[in-house]
């Protein structure tokens, strides 16, 4: 029989007992041999298989498919999540905290009060072990046991985008584009992939197309924003809030279309006079100096845009309009690269372009040259996430790419002018900034881009 919770202190009692342990130190040594079996059968999937193990051998639950919290008469959903070592912060989030699955059918007829999400994960139980490659499920460790309230836990300006990015999703599910959901259409809560491939789909109640199977997830940065500020106490000094002399709650983006919008449409001398700085031209990263200055910030870190996966782009158009610069991506090794999965977006490395462009977000900082002058103008900002229309396309270069680099044809890379959308070139300080490739050469480091011109239309079309 399983073993009743009653309360909300009686789960967090006996999760703490799992501290500095593993599995293998509480499951009866008669019944190893059996586990080990079944560990070995379910291969990719001990994940899944591991939450089940806990809940079992820990907390004496039997596990279950219920749409209800895990402890339910207690009020309290489990969530096992992996800790990474950290080079300077001693501990890191590896991935993502998945939620349940969004069910398309259901969740168009809900509000965010009244909604599974909230019902289901308003309390949390969240178990943080350590993470090492190769290692055996039952020699995790836990680190840290922690309760979480996402409706007083956190603060009130991240429980209203969280409220924010659930309506959004929402809001996208019921106008039928369930299949063009992106982790990058939204800030803190995403909706993530769950499938093991593209050929796996599920029926949208508002359209015909086909849509990935998807469930509500915190992002991977918030996960270890919430890990370095709630449980190592390694808040940055010199990390800047956009919020810290808000006296009303608001979103992200409307809170940085808020402080720009004196300057729109100011050249960078007024905007500097408007600031009382006397910052000078030849300064380096003069107009990215600019846009700190505008945010009221003395670094390039700032909480709410770190945590979201947000990248500030400052970009520049010509007097004509056009622009000339594309944009990168973190430079990839060869070795990694040829042994991705595209439909895997792990988020394990950092340079997985599939993973980059189902995730990040981006800030368009956009000046505009002046003809006839050497002053720029402040011609808007906005936010942006690559759209899933075009992930067919970015595919297609990814693909070619490992193909190349595959068959040693460095020369043959995707190009600017086979594409529309991305293309690969250098990403390294200089001709000799090389990495060692599959047959045993030097090649210059390389990255993806994103195409100028496709940028560009995204500046002209966009509406903030």
């Amino acid at each position: 029989m399983d073993r009743i919770y009653t309360n909300k202190d009686e789960v967090l009692k006996q999760g703490q007992t799992m501290i500095d342990k593993s599995l293998r130190q509480i499951i009866p040594s008669a019944e190893l041999n059996t586990v080990e079996e079944l560990i070995r059968g379910y291969e990719q999937r001990r994940k899944g298989l591991f939450g089940r193990l806990i809940e079992w051998y820990v907390f004496g639950k039997k596990p279950d498919n219920s749409s209800q919290a895990d402890f339910n008469i207690a009020g309290v959903e489990l969530k096992t999540t992996p800790l990474k070592r950290h080079p300077q912060k001693k501990y890191s989030a590896k991935e993502r905290l998945v939620f349940s699955m969004i069910d398309y059918n259901d969740v168009v007829n809900e509000t965010w009060e009244q909604s599974s999400f909230l019902k289901k994960n308003k309390h949390l139980l969240l178990m943080f072990y350590l993470w090492i490659k190769n290692k055996n499920i039952l020699d995790y460790e836990f680190k840290y046991i922690y309760p979480l309230n996402l409706l007083d836990g956190i603060s009130d300006e991240d429980i209203y985008q969280i409220q924010k990015d659930w309506e959004f999703i929402v809001a996208k599910i019921k106008r039928g584009e369930a299949h063009l959901l992106s982790e990058g259409d939204t800030y803190y809560l995403g909706a993530c992939t769950k499938a093991a491939n593209n050929t796996i789909v599920r029926d949208q109640p508002m359209s015909n197309e086909p849509a990935k199977p998807r469930a509500f997830s915190f992002k991977q940065q918030y996960i270890n924003y919430f890990i370095q500020n709630k449980l190592l106490g390694n808040a940055d000094a010199n990390t800047n809030s956009i919020f810290k002399t808000l006296r009303r709650v608001e979103t992200i983006e409307d809170r940085i279309k808020e402080i720009f919008s004196p300057y729109i449409k100011k050249n960078d001398r007024q905007i500097l006079f408007m600031l009382g700085s006397n910052l000078q031209r030849k300064s380096k990263s003069y107009k990215r100096l600019i846009v700190n200055r505008i945010l009221g910030i003395n670094s390039n870190k700032i909480q709410e845009i770190e945590k979201a996966n947000v990248t500030i782009k400052v970009i520049t158009l010509e007097a004509t309009g056009n622009l000339k610069e594309s944009i990168s991506f973190p430079a990839f090794d060869y070795f990694d690269l040829v042994s991705q999965t595209w439909s895997a977006s792990r988020g394990d490395s950092m340079a997985d372009f599939h993973y980059q462009l189902e995730t990040k977000k981006f800030l368009f900082v956009v000046f505009q040259k002046q003809k006839g002058s050497d002053k720029i103008i402040l011609k808007r900002t906005l936010f942006w996430n690559f759209p899933m229309k075009d992930l067919d396309e970015a595919e297609r270069v990814w693909q070619k790419t490992v193909d190349c680099i595959n068959e040693g044809r460095y020369s043959e890379l995707p190009k600017m002018k086979d594409s529309s959308v991305a293309h690969v070139r250098p990403h390294g300080k200089n001709a000799k900034d090389t990495i060692e490739t599959p047959q045993g050469t030097q090649e210059m480091k390389r990255c993806f881009w994103l195409n100028a011109k496709y940028i560009q239309n995204v500046i002209d079309n966009q509406n903030n």
